[in-house]
C-alpha cells in the first residue's frame, strides 16, 4: 500500500473541524491491512504499541500529543516503503 502520508504533528490530536488530521489516514490504513490478517482494531493497537504508543486504549492520543505523533511517523515512514501484509508491516516496525 504505496501512498503518501502527511507528517502527523502533535497539535492534529487537538483539532476541531476542519480537513482531517492525517493520523486518521494511517488509522485507516492499518485497520485495512489488519482486517486482511483478520482483525482490523486490534491490529491497529498492536502496530502502535509497536511504533512506540504507551498508552491504553482508554488513554487519548491528545494527552499524550508527543508520543502519539512520534508513532505515528514511526509507522509513517514504514508505510511509504511500500507495505503489502499486516505481517510485512510488524516486521519492519520491529527492525526499525
Amino acid at each position: 500500500m504505496t501512498q503518501a502520508y502527511v507528517e502527523v504533528q502533535p497539535e492534529d490530536f487537538m483539532k476541531i473541524g476542519g480537513d482531517k488530521p492525517p493520523h486518521l489516514l494511517i488509522e485507516q490504513t492499518l485497520i485495512a491491512l489488519g482486517r486482511e490478517a483478520g482483525n482490523g482494531g486490534a491490529f491497529k493497537k498492536e502496530a502502535l504499541k509497536l511504533a512506540g504508543w504507551t498508552g491504553s486504549s482508554l488513554t487519548t492520543y491528545a494527552s499524550r500529543a508527543e508520543v502519539a505523533a512520534s508513532a505515528f511517523n514511526r509507522i509513517r515512514e514504514v508505510l511509504s516503503e511500500g507495505i503489502e501484509t499486516a505481517d510485512e508491516l510488524k516486521q519492519k516496525l520491529q527492525s526499525h
